[in-house]
């Protein structure tokens, strides 16, 4: 990443919203795993990664296409969504079924998920410990 004022920041601001959510997703695995055998329970996960990509890329593209109205009371054609406005939230699939008994909780996918999580969540550790350094470093030269 260039450090070059606000790029830098929105990307950290983006990092630690993902880290976040990373860390939401976690509990949510968790919490299918631990109700893997209660009946009916159905699973859940976490929406934040799409409808970030959603923003970033309407955003891009709002600035990359310039559309023009001919009147202020038109209707915009298209108005970039902040990605400060993405929240992560935790959904219910109520529509999979697993288990005879209503339960839709595969354990193997949820380890599975658990792992890539968890290998996402260190990822984006890293990478913004890495920006600290970076910036620490600036600041002392």
């Amino acid at each position: 990443m260039v450090m070059n004022g606000n790029n830098s920041f929105k990307m950290l601001d983006i990092m630690q919203r993902s880290m976040g959510a990373a860390s939401m997703r976690s509990d949510v695995i968790n919490n299918n795993i631990a109700n893997a055998t209660t009946p009916n329970y159905k699973r859940q996960d976490v929406t934040f990664q799409s409808e970030l990509e959603r923003a970033l890329y309407t955003e891009k593209a709002y600035y990359d296409i310039p559309f023009k109205t001919t009147n202020d009371r038109h209707i915009p054609i298209m108005r970039p969504k902040d990605y400060r406005e993405v929240k992560a939230k935790k959904i219910v699939e109520y529509n999979s079924y697993q288990n005879n008994n209503g339960n839709s909780v595969d354990i193997d996918k949820e380890v599975m998920e658990g792992t890539k999580n968890s290998m996402y969540y260190n990822a984006l550790a890293q990478r913004v410990a890495k920006e600290f350094n970076k910036i620490k470093y600036l600041l002392k030269s």
